[in-house]
């Protein structure tokens, strides 16, 4: 190192520290939003809203619009539940490190983000109709006020009526670029059916604390045996409900296959859990329904893409 290196280190030195504060605030925020979970909820909307159009460029810009809108709205909703939920979060390992109970912000700031982006969201999405901001709308106040505030710490069936929270987008998503019909619906009710089945097979896994929590879900109220029952009819219920869309003409033949295969391979899954009701299969099922429901929805865009390739 030579003398007149030195100056040059010492006045890179606070452009280094902003860059390094700016990349933890992103990942703060990032974390305060769930990332991952919107993320998840925005993608099967948007895939909804291409099955609806079937592919066609023609909605691209209400597409573009609702995921700017879907992604504020759901950010918005998941740093209210995490405003809401700071004493239970405190207290499950899983969630301690959240951005509230950590320190890393204020709930105060997550109050404020929160509704900020929410109101946001809403204002957007009213551009695309009311049928969009009423569903968006829903989305929100089912996780926030029904879930969140009500049923989350009442009620082992909080998950059940809390999974409408991921099916109301993809009915904002459909009603974007078409009427809402019996295809629109079927995929909604796929969330809605998935949705307990992944979340009592991760609660097996986390009971003791959702237990030293106060969370009544279905493991730490009804028990293991009556959970991996109700895991096993609620993936049935939704591999049946998945293949609706085939019958209502809205999806294919590579999308049948596609769905055949990973719910029967979910219904296995979940027998197996029955069979061996024990935290390790648990983990396997939970994971295993995370790579379905992502995989499904993948099917829907493959299916769509090779129909339009079929009428070229």
């Amino acid at each position: 190192m030579t003398e007149k290196d030195v100056p040059y280190m010492l006045e890179a030195q606070p452009e280094v520290n902003f860059l390094n504060q700016l990349k933890e605030w992103a990942g703060v925020i990032l974390a305060l939003i769930k990332w991952r979970v919107i993320g998840l909820v925005t993608f099967t909307a948007m895939v909804a809203g291409v099955v609806a159009a079937q592919g066609s460029g023609e909605h691209a810009n209400a597409l573009s619009q609702l995921f700017l809108a879907g992604m504020l709205a759901a950010g918005g909703a998941a740093a209210l539940n995490q405003y809401f939920d700071r004493d239970v979060d405190d207290a499950m390992g899983r969630t301690k490190l959240r951005p509230i109970p950590s320190g890393k912000i204020t709930p105060l700031f997550a109050l404020v983000v929160g509704a900020l982006m929410i109101v946001l969201g809403l204002a957007l999405s009213w551009r695309l109709g009311r049928i969009v901001t009423l569903h968006i709308g829903i989305a929100v106040i089912v996780y926030v006020l029904i879930y969140t505030v009500w049923l989350k710490r009442r009620t082992p069936w909080n998950i059940v009526i809390g999974g409408w929270t991921g099916s109301a987008p993809l009915l904002a998503a459909w009603g974007a670029v078409a009427p809402i019909g019996l295809g629109a619906w079927a995929l909604a009710g796929i969330i809605f059916l998935w949705t307990p089945s992944h979340f009592w097979s991760l609660a097996i896994c986390k009971e003791g604390e959702y237990r030293r929590a106060g969370i009544p879900m279905l493991p730490v109220v009804a028990g293991m045996q009556k959970t991996v029952w109700a895991i096993l009819i609620g993936t049935m219920l939704t591999l049946a409900i998945s293949l609706v869309p085939v019958f209502t003409r809205d999806l294919g033949i590579f999308y049948l296959i596609a769905a055949l295969g990973l719910g029967i391979g979910f219904v296995i899954s979940s027998w197996q859990l029955l069979r061996n009701p024990s935290i390790p299969v648990a983990w396997k099922n939970y994971k295993y329904s995370s790579y379905y429901l992502l995989f499904l929805f993948l099917a829907m865009i493959g299916d769509v893409a090779l129909n339009n390739w079929l009428k070229v």
